[in-house]
């Protein structure tokens, strides 16, 4: 914990040192300030894991699960392909969200086979498909960032652990040598990749900004440094303002603005912009202040305006309480995990003759994301 501490303390001073350097960078302002470095411990999983973790996962094994082991995108199945993930469709982010879960919780066995599944079915010519239909033809060339940073960053952590197997090597060996000529265009790291060439993104996602995996990319890579120091600027730059203390979603490096898609905040996204920046141990006192304000009055909302701060519906989430349980364990907040897995719970199905028992569902249907980030919140306390 202390090299994220001091790692964290030197990145805010060379952000505030740096305004106003670079071409196309968002120009300093006092919220930049504000950020604070957090000198306490992450909050321990729980051992041995709560009924509810273990009723999460249970739910996800059996009822979202592939007879190959991958883990599908909605409990519905729906056949027809678009542009967004339906169905039975396998992603990369619910593969590395199941891959960090057997990290947090030393499971070798499921490490291993999650591993196993994700170079087997989803690593083709060294890219790592961002959405696959088992046993068919690929539906996409292209890989996205934000899933290889998590996948990239697991397996680092894991190898302090135990040794990687093959597949894992191979994954980590892959991920290491693509992201640094392919995720990034003009420092900037883009959403997705492909083999043949890296993608010109016309704005970057924040959300997809995961510091402490492009540090420890850095470090075996060190010509990305600067791509690092401009992402770390980017991502402490997007505050909205202390009506709203969120993060924007996106940064236009044509036009140096951020921005936001019809003024609307989706609360996913700022949650893991709060998130990438826990662990590395820095966050806004405006914004967890208002996090725990919502977190306890169980008012934590889908949308917001991000002119005036309102909330734009009533819809909570699973995925939004387990982020914010992720936040206040990556912080050592026990005030805020608690809410948060308090509220997370009172939306868990408890009904052993339903099809959703022991996860989260919505309208007749679950969604592998809800309950990942749910069962990576549900690992912290009893």
């Amino acid at each position: 914990m202390a090299k994220k501490i001091n790692f964290a303390v030197l990145l805010v001073l060379i952000v505030l040192s740096m305004g106003g350097c670079c071409a196309n960078q968002p120009e300093d302002n006092s919220e930049l300030a504000n950020y604070t470095t957090s000198d306490l411990h992450t909050l321990a999983v729980a051992t041995p894991l709560s009924n509810e973790a273990r009723l999460c996962f249970s739910f996800i094994q059996n009822k979202l699960s592939s007879p190959l082991g991958g883990i599908y995108t909605n409990y519905q199945n729906n056949t027809q392909t678009t542009d967004l993930s339906t169905g039975h469709e396998i992603l990369s982010e619910s593969m590395g969200l199941q891959l960090e879960y057997a990290w947090l919780t030393k499971d070798q066995q499921l490490f291993n086979q999650t591993a196993d599944y994700i170079e087997k079915n989803l690593l083709v010519n060294d890219i790592l498909l961002w959405r696959i239909v088992e046993e068919e033809a690929p539906i996409t060339d292209v890989s996205a960032t934000i899933d290889d940073l998590r996948i990239y960053e697991t397996l680092a952590q894991a190898q302090k652990l135990w040794p990687l197997n093959d597949s894992g090597k191979k994954l980590f060996e892959a991920l290491e040598s693509q992201l640094p000529s392919r995720g990034f265009h003009a420092n900037y790291l883009v959403s997705y990749y492909g083999a043949a060439s890296p993608t010109q993104d016309n704005s970057v996602e924040m959300a997809y900004l995961n510091l402490s995996a492009i540090s420890t990319l850095a470090q075996a890579e060190p010509q990305i440094t600067a791509a690092l120091e401009a992402n770390k600027k980017l991502l402490l730059g997007s505050f909205i303002s202390e009506t709203l203390p969120l993060y924007h979603k996106t940064y236009n490096p044509q036009k140096g603005i951020y921005e936001d898609a019809d003024g609307k905040i989706n609360i996913l996204d700022s949650l893991m912009v709060m998130l990438n920046m826990a662990r590395l141990g820095i966050y806004s006192s405006k914004s967890l202040d208002w996090l725990e304000e919502k977190v306890v009055s169980g008012t934590l909302y889908s949308y917001y305006d991000s002119s005036t701060g309102e909330a734009l519906d009533k819809q909570e989430s699973s995925a939004a309480y387990g982020l914010a349980a992720q936040i206040g364990a990556a912080l050592g907040n026990d005030f805020l995990t608690s809410n948060a897995l308090t509220q997370l719970k009172s939306h868990q199905n408890t009904d052993k003759q339903s099809p959703f028992y022991g996860g989260f569902a919505y309208n007749d249907n679950a969604y592998s994301y809800d309950n990942l980030q749910a069962l990576l919140g549900l690992v912290y306390h009893h």
